[in-house]
């Protein structure tokens, strides 16, 4: 988890991400996955999104292996940093954190702003290889299903068929 943490907050890509923390401890979703931490019971109504993100990682961290749970911690991450980088986009002064006050819903909402206006004009923050970058769609597409089946959205996402 630190090395993740420390290639997107140390690195290179530090000045382009919304919040600044020191270590992996501050940010609650690591902490949470390092610690073995559950969050505390809330109904589907009073969760944030970053408890959807918690549990997401959490319902997954047993069940892949290594290299692609560092791939699904990477976009857990950023993709929080780029909705909250989206919530605050009309207001440029004020920086606050919105993941952990707003619920899931709108989250769907972001996919194609995350791919096309976050990652790409980033260098997808160090993802070179291509199989990993059409592995980060597969990952919006699953985390968006895994949000409608778990009651976390009303959203529905529906692939095209190229039939």
């Amino acid at each position: 988890m630190e090395n993740v943490f420390n290639s997107l907050y140390k690195g290179e890509y530090k000045t382009k991400l919304f919040s600044q923390p020191n270590t992996y401890q501050d940010n609650q979703i690591l902490n949470n996955l390092a610690t073995g931490a559950n969050l505390p019971e809330k109904q589907k109504n009073e969760k944030t999104c970053d408890d959807a993100f918690f549990e997401y990682l959490y319902s997954f961290k047993d069940k892949t292996n290594d290299k692609y749970f560092t791939l699904l911690m990477k976009f857990v991450l950023l993709f929080r940093e780029c909705y909250d980088v989206s919530k605050n986009k009309d207001n440029p002064g004020k920086k606050e954190a919105v993941t952990n006050k707003l619920n899931p819903e709108g989250l769907p909402d972001l996919c194609n702003e995350f791919y096309g206006e976050f990652m790409e004009p980033n260098n997808f923050f160090g993802i070179d290889d291509q199989e990993e970058k059409n592995e980060i769609i597969e990952i919006i597409q699953h985390f968006c299903i895994w949000l409608f089946k778990n009651e976390y959205t009303k959203s529905k996402l529906s692939l095209a068929s190229s039939n």
